[in-house]
């Protein structure tokens, strides 16, 4: 009777320890602060509901976004590329640590969106 081994995913990234725990810390300092902005969203009466509903929804992204780059991170393949494979600079990602495509392949979606 032979056991079958569940193969663990080899990390596979450019990035350094250094800088994966500084974008795992930017990360999670950005999913408080859209935690913040949704719990002072709900109690800003001075906003139109639709607009609260608008803003209310965009934290929510944000937040799932981050989530599944802290999974990706998890992973040990945080910082490739979802569109092509080729490893995002540390740069994008330290300006936008949630970054799922490199900057060629974001410039094609966002010219193929408008």
């Amino acid at each position: 009777m032979s056991t079958r081994l569940e193969a663990t995913p080899a990390a596979v990234t450019h990035l350094s320890p250094e800088q994966l725990a500084r974008l795992r810390h930017l990360l999670v300092e950005e999913h408080a602060v859209q935690e913040t902005r949704a719990a002072e969203l709900q109690d800003a009466p001075d906003l139109e509901p639709d607009l609260t509903e608008v803003l209310l929804g965009r934290c929510q992204e944000a937040k799932d976004e981050i989530e599944e780059a802290l999974r990706i991170l998890d992973l040990g393949v945080y910082g490739l590329c979802a569109a092509c494979g080729s490893a995002i600079t540390y740069e994008r990602l330290e300006a936008v640590p949630a970054a799922r495509r490199c900057v060629p392949c974001q410039s094609g979606r966002d010219r193929v969106l408008r």
